[in-house]
């Protein structure tokens, strides 16, 4: 069986990943404030954190997986 050879990441799959770890870093954040300050807020201020964090997690899950899909070149060979 042949191995498979994976070309290199480009450019903007090296930015989404970088933006993904961002993103997993403010849902860490989000989770921690919401931990010590759920109690000082109100239920709706409360929720927003929960849905902030959320959207953070979420958008952290797409993006890494853009940044780490094996994408070929569709170029034509040029011979």
């Amino acid at each position: 069986m042949q191995k498979v050879r994976h070309p290199p990441q480009r450019l903007w799959q090296k930015i989404t990943a970088i933006i993904a770890k961002l993103s997993f870093a403010s849902a860490a954040i989000g989770v921690v404030l919401t931990l010590i300050y759920g109690d000082d807020v109100n239920e709706a201020n409360k929720a927003a954190m929960g849905a902030t964090t959320f959207i953070c997690f979420a958008v952290g899950i797409v993006l890494n997986v853009m940044g780490s899909t094996s994408i070929p070149s569709l170029k034509p060979d040029q011979d």
